[in-house]
């Protein structure tokens, strides 16, 4: 008996050590130096694009991780649509932009880009922790291999045009450039504006041309593609507020060990707070600024309920429509 007791103590401690020996050999697959092909789209020097550089830095604060950042810097990749197919494709595994470029990839999205969608930033940040839109997040990474993370909301857009923009009737027929998203269209076309779709690298020119009479960015993303110079009319709407997120290409986020992926999340959330405190401490001296240069600014829009309750009334019709789930806008707009 006891040495049946010896011989199955002993068959139990080499199937512990099996165990052990692969959970190690797991582990060390795992973490194996991986580099991060990391783009974020915008001109050097924009808050997007140091937030990159920042990401970077924070990352490489944790050389046990294994982890190394190639990030392709400026617009050399292409627009934010055809970086997002090189996400899909692998070719790209962390991409950093608008969060309204999620919306193509589920219906439930595209509200979250339309005018007048969040009373402010506190309502769209606890959007972003909901599971309204964690469930869509992890629906769109099955489907799609597509997975957003670490989404943050930034500063509100403003209107930079060649004209002053005062009342609802300065936006009547105005030529407003809009990504190639619909629900920025149709906000636009709510607003009464004649959207034209432009990429974001030829706005400058298009407004200098006057091929577009008006664009619509926070002023830490259009600082440095010098905006205020062609279009100097500067008007603060409080319609959309810009969020960033980062989209992972999900094999490869898979691939990764939970050090890993919590270490990256860890930098991303770091880099979010870096970067929406920038964004608010330097939004009014940029503007400043930029009034220094020439700008016009006007800080309250006299017309905002106005086009507050066109945009509502717009965005209530497309879900009627069947555009995406019926009440959703309500469920959104319900969020505390």
């Amino acid at each position: 008996m006891k040495r049946m007791l010896v011989m199955v103590l002993i068959a139990l401690a080499m199937i512990s050590g099996l165990f052990a020996a692969g959970s190690a050999e797991q582990k060390t697959q795992a973490q194996q130096e991986k580099t991060i092909t990391l783009a974020t789209g915008d001109a050097i020097g924009t808050l997007r694009n140091r937030a990159g550089e920042y990401f970077k830095a924070e990352l490489e604060k944790h050389p046990e991780l294994n982890l190394k950042v190639n990030h392709v810097q400026g617009a050399v990749l292409g627009t934010a649509n055809q970086i997002l197919d090189q996400v899909v494709e692998g070719s790209v595994h962390l991409f950093g932009n608008d969060i309204a470029w999620i919306v193509p990839y589920d219906a439930d999205f595209q509200p979250i880009s339309f005018g007048f969608m969040y009373r402010d930033v506190d309502h769209m940040n606890a959007y972003f922790k909901s599971s309204t839109f964690l469930d869509l997040a992890d629906k769109v990474a099955s489907s799609s291999g597509l997975r957003i993370i670490a989404p943050v909301p930034m500063a509100s857009r403003m209107f930079f045009s060649v004209k002053p923009l005062n009342t609802v009737a300065d936006f009547k027929g105005l030529k407003v450039r809009a990504p190639g998203l619909e629900m920025f269209v149709k906000s636009y076309e709510a607003y009464g504006a004649s959207p034209t779709t432009v990429a974001w690298n030829e706005i400058f020119l298009a407004l200098k041309t006057k091929l577009v009479e008006a664009a619509h960015g926070p002023v830490a993303d259009v600082i440095a593609n010098k905006w205020h110079l062609a279009a100097p009319y500067i008007t603060r709407t409080e319609d959309m507020y810009a969020a960033n997120a980062w989209y992972v290409n999900e094999a490869f986020w898979d691939g990764l060990s939970t050090e890993q992926r919590k270490g990256i999340e860890e930098a991303l959330d770091a880099t979010n707070a870096w970067s929406f405190n920038e964004s608010k401490v330097s939004e009014q001296s940029l503007i400043d600024q930029m009034v220094a240069e020439g700008a016009v600014y006007n800080a309250s829009f006299a017309d905002r309920e106005k086009l507050r309750t066109q945009s509502i009334e717009a965005v209530k019709k497309l879900e009627a429509s069947g555009k995406w789930s019926l009440g959703l806008v309500d469920r959104i707009q319900a969020i505390k």
